[in-house]
């Protein structure tokens, strides 16, 4: 009997721990804890209500870092350099009409996660889901999330837990908005396009001086585009976007969590002009961030690529600010139909030989031989043909008012078409945010297609898949410019 009673005393400790490594997303005693503690917090701050009758802007910040060890980009982060964070700018328009652009330091986030997450938002503070874009700052040393890696999965309870309390922070903060100024500015040192063409007429990512690169595939986009919101009551609001594509952790690199430039960025910015700072990363596909330091010294680089970089950038954004309208909030959500990519069979029989072997020197040959650009690849190959279907349909969604419009794309996107976007545009001033509302990989324009390379060949959708989805969201900007 003693034996018995030992044994379940450890089964009920041990339960718990089991609970937290299990596939759930979201433990249920944990939960309601939680769901208990925010409902006193809520009752203590009393019930949440929106300006009326002025256009408001409010900000949240959060860390969502989960406890290591945590899967990032070519490894496991064992430490923490710098949490990652994220920030909710809230709007309301003085009509009932709310929206939330939120911006989390992860290197990506699938589908599903976006779901529950704005599921959750609406249940809480009725905030419908085409009014809510959330995208990732695409840092490569913080995971992708929503996949079955167990430790990955370790990180949604903590996410599901903290993240309606930083919506409630910006939603409390709502303050009304005397004006609301736009720039923009170019920024030539901060990043480059990766893609090159090679003396032998092919196409490679980052190559090495070995491989005889010629020139550029294309030329970067540079442009940086500031908005600034002046406060009544509270300090402004400096949401920026830019469409560089990462700092450039990788296996070299230690293996820690962080939210790369991102960091370094907000730091100096709230320092420099005594703001609330909003990063809003396009992640240009094709375009990376220009390392400014030689070497593995990547922390300082990021400091020295901000200080240089991105703040002078900012600043002259900000010096060539013109005023924004405010108005109506709208947002508009819809699904662009993309064929999928099919390969023949010789294609998918190499796929899967190279995908079964470890890598290494044989897996690096059977590559070459093969023709596949990186380890990547052939992983992707048998999921558009074993997988997928003919068809996917690709999230897109915007949200508008007066004179400003936020552009949501699930997948990191080639400079080109991001500039198309802004450029035919019917807002004055229009943002790209990448990887917002799923992760659904590159997606290249249709002239990098011919050319191959790695991005090309982990696309999952035929050529032209690019300016289709562009031309889709242009639909629903002006859907949302003039509704019926």
């Amino acid at each position: 009997m003693k034996k018995f009673i030992v044994i379940l005393c450890l089964l009920s400790l041990c339960l718990p721990l089991c609970a937290c490594s299990s596939a759930s997303l979201e433990p249920e005693a944990p939960a309601k804890k939680e769901e208990t503690a925010e409902k006193t917090q809520q009752k203590d701050k009393g019930p949440l209500t929106y300006p009326k009758g002025v256009f408001s802007v409010g900000y949240g910040i959060g860390d969502i870092t989960c406890t290591t060890p945590l899967p990032i980009y070519n490894g496991i982060a064992h430490q923490i350099h710098d949490p990652l964070m994220l920030t909710v700018t809230a709007f309301c328009d003085g009509q009932d009409n709310v929206a939330l652009v939120m911006s989390a330091d992860l290197k990506g986030m699938h589908r599903p996660v976006f779901e529950r997450t704005a599921s959750i938002i609406e249940t809480k503070f009725h905030i419908p889901r085409e009014n809510i874009i959330l995208s990732c700052t695409h840092t490569h040393s913080a995971p992708t999330v929503g996949e079955t890696n167990a430790e990955v999965m370790r990180w949604a309870p903590i996410y599901y837990q903290t993240f309606p309390a930083i919506v409630e922070e910006a939603l409390r903060d709502l303050d009304p908005v005397e004006a609301a100024y736009g720039g923009k500015s170019q920024a030539e040192s901060i990043s480059f396009v990766r893609r090159y063409l090679l003396e032998d007429g092919t196409y490679k990512m980052n190559p090495s001086a070995a491989d005889k690169p010629v020139e550029h595939e294309s030329v970067a986009d540079n442009e940086l585009r500031t908005v600034r919101f002046d406060r009544k009551n509270k300090k402004d609001v400096l949401m920026v976007n830019y469409q560089t594509h990462y700092g450039g952790a990788t296996s070299k690199y230690p293996e820690k969590i962080s939210a790369d430039f991102i960091a370094p960025f907000r730091k100096q910015a709230e320092a420099k002009w005594d703001c609330l700072f909003a990063y809003q990363s396009g992640a240009g596909g094709d375009v990376n961030f220009n390392s400014l330091i030689p070497g593995e010294k990547i922390y300082a680089n990021y400091e020295i690529a901000v200080e240089k970089g991105f703040i002078p950038a900012t600043e002259r954004a900000l010096a060539n600010e013109e005023k924004l309208e405010l108005g109506t909030i709208r947002g508009a959500e819809g699904f662009s139909t993309a064929t999928v990519k099919k390969d023949d069979a010789q294609r998918v029989a190499h796929a899967r030989k190279v995908h079964a072997l470890e890598d290494g020197e044989q897996k690096t040959q059977l590559m070459k031989e093969y023709g596949f650009s990186t380890k990547y690849e052939p992983g992707m190959v048998i999921k558009r043909n074993a997988e997928m279907g003919d068809t996917e349909d690709v999230p897109l969604s915007c949200i508008t008012f007066g004179d400003l419009a936020f552009a949501a794309f699930p997948y990191e996107m080639f400079h080109e078409n991001g500039k198309q976007v802004r450029d035919a545009s019917p807002y004055k001033m229009t943002f790209i945010n990448s990887i917002a509302g799923g992760s659904y990989g590159y997606i290249p324009t249709k002239e990098a297609f011919p050319h191959g390379g790695y991005e090309v060949g982990v696309c999952r959708y035929t050529e032209g898949c690019g300016e289709q989805f562009a031309a889709f969201m242009l639909d629903l900007l002006n859907q949302c410019k003039n509704p019926a």
